[in-house]
């Protein structure tokens, strides 16, 4: 009996997960490692912050996925990897054996030397986390407790979750609605996407008197307040640190190959650099030689290939390259039903557009619901 072993529930592997129910194989063992029994999707959450979803529609529940591949399930987050013995240290004190190892965990936030978030900041991620904080800040809104809000991080989780925050509070507030800005350390918010695409969501930011603050380092969080490097403070009831990602911190401590990062590097076959039997993919992998920005198409992408080369690794058979496409479809959601986009250098925004990355979401979460898993 072979043992297969997956770390994290993440875009890659809810669909390693159906496959291997699509196509069970007696002679394969599946465990999976995840804290979490649900795996909330990244594209869907600000929309559930702006009232568009519940939270059941943006979640895929990993337990029909691994009861269907019939897989254990150890309720923990790994908190090492002994790759000498090829053994899987759990949180919770479990401890298990693979042959493959497959890692998918996400990443956390990057703090860096910034004092104070883990008290007076709601980090976005683990999803978990940022839904309960974000439930709590809503509730000391809707009681008037709330006059200003800051989302620190200027990237496209930043903007959208600012968006989101902006149309919630006006919609149920109304003129009582908290203050929204977006603080960055970069120039410019979404410094990787095109001018083009930028200037409409500043236009955009304008119209919803969303505050966007480049150039602005926050050295720390505290109660009601972000003070900046330069010692400059900005009022703030409630702070959400949605800055880039940080590597799990287990990888580095397992003694794997890492970037200079943290992330696990691997190779075009999503295998770890000098241990063959362990792969990567999502945020918590990096690519050496192609590497891709930390976004979650890329993952989703990978599922596919990941799959194949796990079935091919436990089975010793020929794995297939994956380097994934530079070019990818982003939408942004603008807080109402309203959409910025880009293809390369092509920009275009509308209602239309929400329309169209809707559908795009929830055909993803769809293709694992109880209901496609019972219909296979």
């Amino acid at each position: 009996m072979r043992r297969l072993v997956l770390v994290g529930g993440g875009h890659a592997h809810v669909h390693v997960l159906k496959a291997l129910g699509d196509s069970p194989d007696p002679t394969v063992s599946v465990t999976l490692v995840s804290p979490v029994d649900r795996q909330l999707y990244s594209g869907m959450l600000p929309g559930y912050v702006a009232g568009h979803y519940g939270l059941d529609e943006c979640g895929i529940d990993l337990a029909p996925l691994a009861s269907r591949a019939g897989a254990t399930v150890v309720r923990a987050a790994a908190s090492l990897v002994s790759p000498t013995v090829r053994e899987v240290i759990a949180a919770n004190g479990e401890v298990v054996s693979y042959d493959v190892l497959s890692i998918d965990a996400g990443s956390r936030p990057l703090v860096g030397e910034a004092k104070g978030v883990g008290r007076h900041a709601v980090p976005v991620r683990p999803l978990e986390r940022f839904v309960e904080g974000w439930e709590r800040e809503l509730a000391r809104a809707r009681a008037g407790a709330l006059q200003s809000v800051s989302v620190v991080g200027g990237g496209g989780a930043g903007v959208e979750l600012a968006f989101a925050m902006e149309c919630r509070f006006r919609r149920e507030l109304g003129e009582a609605a908290p203050h929204v800005r977006i603080l960055t350390d970069a120039p410019t918010i979404l410094p990787e996407c095109a001018a083009a695409v930028r200037g409409r969501l500043l236009r955009l930011a304008r119209r919803r008197n969303i505050g966007v603050h480049p150039g602005c380092r926050v050295a720390e969080a505290g109660p009601g307040f972000v003070r900046l490097r330069e010692g400059i403070e900005f009022s703030s009831d409630a702070t959400f640190w949605v800055t880039g990602s940080a590597a799990p911190e287990f990888i580095r401590d397992s003694g794997l190959m890492v970037d200079r990062g943290g992330f696990l590097a691997v190779n075009d076959f999503m295998q770890a650099e000098g241990h063959p039997e362990i792969f990567g993919a999502g945020d918590c992998a990096t690519n050496l030689l192609n590497p891709r920005p930390k976004a979650g198409v890329f993952a989703v992408r990978a599922g596919p290939a990941l799959a194949a080369n796990l079935a091919a690794a436990l089975k010793g058979g020929p794995l297939e390259r994956h380097v994934s496409s530079r070019r990818f479809l982003a939408l942004f959601s603008c807080g109402e039903r309203y959409a910025v986009g880009s293809w390369g250098a092509l920009s275009f925004e509308g209602r239309w557009a929400w329309r169209w990355k809707d559908r795009i979401d929830r055909r993803f979460v769809a293709r694992y619901s109880a209901a496609a898993l019972a219909a296979r």
